[in-house]
């Protein structure tokens, strides 16, 4: 889970839950957003590192944690905005584990097959059949040419 820390802007001070994975935004929060910071749904992945961003983050945490009305929302920002970033307000991440990280390095995948696929490729000593003809003529019935020896 993720936590937003403010530090030093009282009485705001603390660690609050913001869960996006779990818990969706309402449309009073997505209205935060867009009149606060800017960003629409399809957005707001490119503004994840923007600081106004993160304060209305900040103000959705505090108002979810009911230490604030819907109505004071717009002036928490502005108090939150005035405090330094990053040293007031942050976004903390806990890293996302994916099944199988303690597990060690992945298991090598077997390289034969079971069963068939299909018949196998010819053999570098077989031969191929000859190319089609290019001039776009059909081949003649003349019989193949018989090899000629020298003798000396």
């Amino acid at each position: 889970m993720d936590n937003i820390v403010i530090e030093g802007v009282r009485p705001y001070d603390g660690t609050w839950p913001f869960d996006l994975e779990n818990e969706e935004l309402t449309t009073r929060e997505w209205g935060w957003i867009k009149r606060l910071a800017g960003y629409l749904p399809l957005t707001i992945e490119e503004g994840l590192s923007d600081p106004e961003l993160i304060v209305v983050f900040a103000v959705v945490a505090l108002h979810r944690a009911g230490q604030i009305s819907a109505r004071e929302a717009p002036q928490v920002f502005e108090d939150l905005a005035d405090a330094p970033f990053g040293a007031a307000v942050r976004l903390e991440t806990e890293p996302v584990e994916t099944e199988g990280d303690d597990a060690g390095p992945p298991e090598p995948k077997p390289t034969s097959s079971g069963g068939s696929s299909g018949e196998g490729s010819r053999t570098s000593s077989e031969t191929s059949e000859p190319p089609p003809n290019g001039s776009g003529m059909p081949d003649s019935d003349m019989s193949a040419s018989v090899p000629v020896t020298l003798v000396t």
